[in-house]
């Protein structure tokens, strides 16, 4: 679980009402005076001030672009929190890299579950700072990852749906045509917008009945794959089509490169779209290495690379950063997956 809160407010902490604050994770962080050959070793402080004043610090994390800490300590109620994630550079010391302010009291409430907006010296980093916190025994209810939509064109309107059904369980969402029935659907609904990066793991119409409901778990004819049957379906353009999607998860990886070969994983040969998915990991490679120095961001089979050093792109552009980028001995990659379940 980490350190404990410090022992200067260890009293105050037991005299006054206090909250449980559980760290989860960061991403997004700046990759601040990371030159090759050096390490990187990140943790997390929760107080009431910058570097002063901490009721905690967690343990460090090494040679990590989206650190993961899960750990959890008590703070006081109703004090606004600065939680600050700190790199130690060479000489000991620790610069802060980026802050979040934690003001519940402020906002009218007194639990919370969900991201907070990182900053440096006064600047959104873009990235955000992933927390959950109780007053009593149970931590707030984490959003569903799971929504299903329901499209009923009477125009019968263009879907507008792209996606890619490599995997054979569920669907890929690669884009949205402007000005179609998805994207005008979209338009209404923000908090379950289907877009690239989401997954589709169902898919139902009124004209194919029953045998329209396919997807992780789902039924299949001959030799087709759920995710084919699927998207054979979509193909279509239905008049009504109802959608079980699921959210996507991303996290960045940080391989150390051979000088030669590749990323230690097996891909499609004829792979298309705007993400590589990775079919096999490879044993004694970069990507084999990353998971086991870091067994809570491990990659899987069917996760994707939709990203190379911050910058997407289609296939070939995606495996052409990798090549290019091998030769700096460090390769930043952002990796999707279809977020779990919530229970």
């Amino acid at each position: 679980m980490g350190n404990k809160c410090a022992s200067d407010n260890s009293s105050q902490i037991q005299e006054q009402p206090g909250l449980t604050v559980f760290v989860k994770s960061a991403q997004g962080l700046p990759a601040k005076d990371w030159a090759r050959g050096t390490d990187r070793l990140l943790y997390v402080a929760v107080g009431t001030d910058v570097g002063s004043d901490e009721f905690f610090k967690s343990q460090i994390r090494k040679n990590v672009v989206d650190p993961v800490w899960n750990e959890e300590c008590e703070v006081l109620a109703g004090v606004p929190l600065i939680v600050s994630i700190f790199q130690i550079v060479g000489d000991g010391d620790a610069e802060v890299v980026a802050s979040a302010i934690l003001d519940l009291a402020s906002a009218g409430i007194v639990e919370f579950n969900g991201e907070l907006p990182l900053e440096g010296t006064g600047n959104s980093t873009g990235g955000v700072l992933s927390l959950k916190v109780k007053s009593g025994d149970e931590y707030p209810a984490e959003q569903d990852s799971e929504f299903t939509i329901s499209i009923d064109s009477a125009k019968k309107k263009t879907l507008g749906l792209h996606v890619d059904g490599l995997d054979p369980e569920k669907l890929f969402v690669t884009g949205v045509k402007k000005g179609s029935a998805l994207d005008l659907y979209n338009e209404g609904h923000p908090e379950n917008k289907v877009e690239f990066g989401c997954f589709i793991t169902s898919v139902t119409t009124q004209e194919a009945g029953s045998s329209g409901c396919l997807g992780a778990g789902g039924g299949s004819s001959g030799s087709q794959t759920g995710a084919q049957a699927m998207e054979k379906i979509l193909k279509r353009n239905p008049k009504q089509v109802d959608l079980v999607c699921r959210r996507a998860q991303q996290f960045r990886i940080s391989l150390n490169m051979p000088e030669k070969g590749g990323i230690g994983v097996e891909v499609p040969k004829r792979a298309l779209g705007n993400s590589l998915i990775i079919c096999v990991v490879k044993e004694n490679g970069p990507m084999q290495s990353w998971n086991t120095d870091n067994p809570n961001q491990t990659v899987e089979p069917w996760d994707r690379i939709v990203a190379v050093g911050g910058q997407q792109g289609k296939v070939a552009a995606l495996e052409n950063l990798i090549k290019t980028g091998q030769t700096s001995g460090r390769l930043i990659l952002t990796i999707a997956r279809m977020a779990p379940e919530v229970p």
